[in-house]
């Protein structure tokens, strides 16, 4: 029988614990995050206006397929070559260097109507923003011990995030703010993407003040973790064409669909990380239960039914609840196997492993977000849906079946 008095006390230890673990991220690691934030903010609020812009200039789902598609090509053909960079120079003068490449494609894809110039500017900015995402998880093993590490992956994800409500909020509300001085429906969305456009720029400020680490001497790098990384990289693999399939176009399934307003679609997203960020943030105390790997497969299985609720129902209540629950458990493993990811391979491997694993989920994304989009053209959304759901099980199981026994 539990005396309940106790129960207080374990909650209070717990969370000074948390706390405790909260307070070991070095100054480094605190600055990279508050930069994630900035990138955070500023890229959710362009990806929940760029498909609804499209769609006003009048591209079909097909088109903007492409667009995505095109865009996940320019990071899966970088990303390789990012980590060779990443290894042998500084990341500090990198970031400084590429965010504002990165910006300025953004602005190319919005400030032109012109199909091809939209490709191009995707196809660079996929090329420039894949250094952030290459340079993270290598940079938070540097700049980390082994005891707050999980802590800190996990609130690198919940940051991003939380930093995706103030964007999502933002972007439902912008666009409609912008119209009302008289301008057309796709230039309240254009002057909007560049605002967010812009707001990625903040994140050269903490990026600055990181403080660089002496060069060391880099030797010819040789890979003893094969075996481990193809193991990694699988799994990723499938979850990414499985999420290419139907997450880009949520934004046009709740217009579609449910006739959602730009500030409803908002607010469902800014809910739907909020939660996330309470699934990121509980991850690492579960894990520390039952294992990191447990914790991932778990939390997928969990998911998978709340996204075939989405495929299949009329219900805009059924389908908000499916969008919430499905976000909540599904991210909560990200974070969870990329620090099991980065502990599995020697140093030196970190930043190419981690490129491989970023080339498997935006490979895969880039592979069927076309495929996802020319589904819901002819076929509606159901069929993308239920087919995401069928290759997250497969992922999950394979997860499972590969790292059941690892520590």
């Amino acid at each position: 029988m539990i005396n309940p008095a106790l129960i207080p006390q374990k909650s209070k230890r717990a969370l000074k614990n948390y706390l405790n673990n909260l307070r070991l991220f070095s100054r480094n690691a605190r600055l990279f995050l508050l930069a994630t934030f900035f990138w955070g903010m500023g890229f959710s609020g362009f990806m929940l206006l760029f498909n609804l812009y499209l769609k006003e200039l009048g591209y079909a789902e097909g088109n903007i397929g492409n667009i995505i598609s095109l865009s996940t090509l320019g990071m899966v053909m970088m990303a390789i070559p990012a980590s060779v960079v990443l290894r042998r120079f500084p990341i500090k003068p990198i970031l400084l260097a590429i965010t504002p490449i990165a910006v300025l494609s953004y602005a190319v894809q919005v400030t032109s109507e012109y199909y091809p110039i939209i490709l191009t500017g995707g196809f660079f900015a996929g090329m420039a923003g894949v250094f952030s995402r290459v340079a993270a998880a290598p940079f938070f093993m540097r700049n980390s011990t082994i005891k707050e590490r999980p802590y800190l992956f996990s609130m690198w994800f919940a940051l991003m995030l939380f930093a995706g409500i103030i964007g999502n909020l933002l972007g439902g509300f912008l666009p409609g703010f912008i119209k009302q001085s008289g301008l057309a429906p796709h230039l309240a969305y254009r002057y909007t993407l560049l605002i967010f456009s812009g707001l990625v720029l903040a994140a050269l400020i903490p990026i600055s003040l990181i403080k660089q680490k002496p060069a060391r001497r880099v030797e010819r790098m040789r890979i003893h973790s094969s075996r481990m990384i193809a193991k990694l990289f699988f799994p990723n693999l499938v979850v990414g064409i499985g999420a290419g399939l139907s997450i880009p176009f949520f934004n046009l399934y709740f217009k579609n669909v449910f006739s959602a307003t730009d500030s409803l679609i908002g607010i469902f997203y800014s809910m739907q990380q909020f939660l996330m960020i309470t699934g990121l943030l509980v991850a690492p105390v579960i894990a520390e239960r039952i294992g990191k790997i447990r914790t991932v497969v778990l939390s997928q299985i969990i998911s998978i039914p709340f996204l075939i609720i989405l495929g299949i129902t009329n219900n805009l209540s059924l389908a908000v609840l499916g969008f919430l629950t499905r976000a909540a458990f599904m991210n909560m493993a990200q974070p969870l196997y990329t620090n099991f990811a980065m502990e599995k391979v020697n140093h030196d491997e970190q930043p190419l492993t981690n490129a491989l694993l970023t080339v498997a989920f935006t490979a895969g994304w880039g592979a069927s977000a076309n495929l996802g989009g020319y589904l819901i053209e002819f076929f509606g959304y159901a069929a993308p849906f239920l087919a995401t759901s069928a290759l997250y099980l497969i992922s999950t199981g394979m997860t499972y079946a590969l790292f059941r026994h690892e520590k």
